[in-house]
């Protein structure tokens, strides 16, 4: 099991993403928070942008297929995507994760 993170700096665009990885059973359900990312320029400048960041509980052999779907569907505007293993939970819990995403 994974944590997806998907982040990006378009409210339109996380809410989409969201939606459709519920909708099609590929995240057990998402979470979309906003917040503020610091970087520095090469005149180094700090830089803060505001970004979304999509948040869902998925099966790790989905990712392959949630990073292809999105690459096709954003292209050049395609969002940050990676993933967090989940070593640790109530694994009462896992049955749902199991249960409610597409099968494997």
């Amino acid at each position: 099991m994974i944590l997806l993170n998907v982040t990006t700096k378009d409210k339109g665009q996380a809410v989409e993403i969201a939606d459709f990885l519920v909708s099609k059973r590929l995240i057990l359900d998402a979470l979309v928070t906003e917040g503020t990312k610091y970087k520095r320029s090469e005149n180094n400048d700090i830089i803060a942008e505001q970004h979304f960041l999509i948040l869902g509980k998925t099966k790790a052999l989905l990712f392959g297929q949630i990073d292809e779907i999105l690459k096709e569907k954003y292209g050049s505007n395609m969002p940050t995507i990676y993933s967090v293993p989940i070593i640790n939970m109530d694994w009462d819990q896992s049955s749902e994760l199991i249960e409610k995403t597409e099968k494997v």
